[in-house]
């Protein structure tokens, strides 16, 4: 039973590749897929991992370490030293106290004719996130009707419509890739579901132009049109590894690489679970044993532990690190109490 979530947004800053191994496809090293939708996702225990790494080795005093422990952490047999890490993410002995799901596909970043680009999402899409907020506690109410594959539904000062006249009618259009889609501007719900995914950013004013941006250029296509954007509009990079000896491609060394562009919103959810034992506060670093005070319940002091820890940072995740792929910002939202 989960007493508390949280809902953990990941923007792009740059193209993330969450690998799925080799394919026999047209990509040598594909993204992680939805089998039954092509959407993509990133899985739940990489998520976690992720979240987990982020820890290890930390510097003492540094304002992602949980405790001065970090700094020798992990030991020289591979053990982890702080024990409220093994409280929070789970150890070999026992479960942890928190479940993260796979992350969602929530917006698309498209080229688009004007406005340079603009993001896509779809009533498939909306509808799992509004059960999902629900999930969390945070209540939205939203509704859809049917969308043709020819339609899109944008706000009415999107940067991204086109106006002509024709036979004396005015006629307005979005130019998606190669799509041509009929715009009807509905701006009440394009402005109740872009208050929700803009809080995926920061307040700071770094991020108030892209903020600005979300609220005006998001378009919502069918499932149909959305499924193909997403499978077929991704970053597909060749990349090479050249034989020091020669100064030539090694032989085998010529593969193809999928990525999610930069500017990708997901969303995953972080459900916390009631747990008998509280967290060992006093192992925690100072301004984190701060925060706890007058914090009663143990998922009450996780989702403080991961809001004050994780929430406006940038982690990596998947491959090519080395090559600044997989750059995310993270922004967590708490949610309201909701016992399921």
């Amino acid at each position: 039973m989960f007493e508390k979530a949280l809902v953990m947004y990941i923007y792009a800053e740059t193209p993330i590749h969450p690998g799925s191994g080799t394919t026999l496809g047209i990509v040598d090293l594909p993204i992680q897929r939805e089998r039954h939708t092509e959407f993509p996702i990133i899985q739940g225990s990489s998520l976690k991992g992720v979240l987990r790494n982020a820890l290890k080795g930390a510097k003492k005093g540094s304002n992602i370490a949980l405790s001065d422990k970090c700094e020798n952490c992990p030991d020289k047999e591979g053990n982890e030293i702080c024990k409220v890490c093994g409280q929070v993410f789970g150890t070999q002995e026992g479960v942890g106290g928190i479940s993260v799901t796979d992350a969602r596909i929530l917006a698309f970043p498209v080229r688009t004719l004007k406005g340079v680009f603009g993001w896509i999402t779809c009533p498939l899409v909306l509808d799992r996130y509004k059960r999902d907020l629900n999930i969390s506690g945070n209540k939205v109410d939203w509704s859809i009707k049917d969308l043709k594959d020819i339609e899109a539904i944008i706000h009415s000062q999107s940067n991204l419509k086109t106006v002509f006249k024709e036979n004396g009618e005015e006629k307005k259009y979005v130019y998606i890739e190669d799509l041509q889609l009929e715009a009807k501007e509905n701006d009440e719900l394009v402005q109740n579901i872009t208050e929700e995914i803009t809080k995926a950013l920061p307040d700071d004013s770094s991020y108030e132009g892209i903020k600005g941006k979300l609220g005006n250029d998001l378009v919502i296509v069918s499932d149909n049109v959305f499924r193909d954007l997403v499978s077929l509009t991704t970053e597909v990079v060749t990349r090479i590894r050249i034989d020091p000896k020669t100064g030539t491609v090694q032989t085998g060394g010529l593969w193809s690489e999928e990525y999610l562009p930069t500017d990708t919103i997901m969303y995953s959810l972080i459900l916390i679970p009631s747990r008998p034992a509280a967290l060992k506060v006093e192992e925690l670093r100072e301004d984190l044993r701060e925060s706890m005070e007058g914090v009663k319940g143990t998922s009450e002091q996780v989702a403080r532990l991961l809001e004050k820890n994780y929430n406006g940072r940038v982690l990596q995740i998947g491959g090519d690190e080395t090559v600044g792929k997989g750059f995310a910002l993270l922004k967590l939202v708490e949610g309201g109490r909701k016992k399921c």
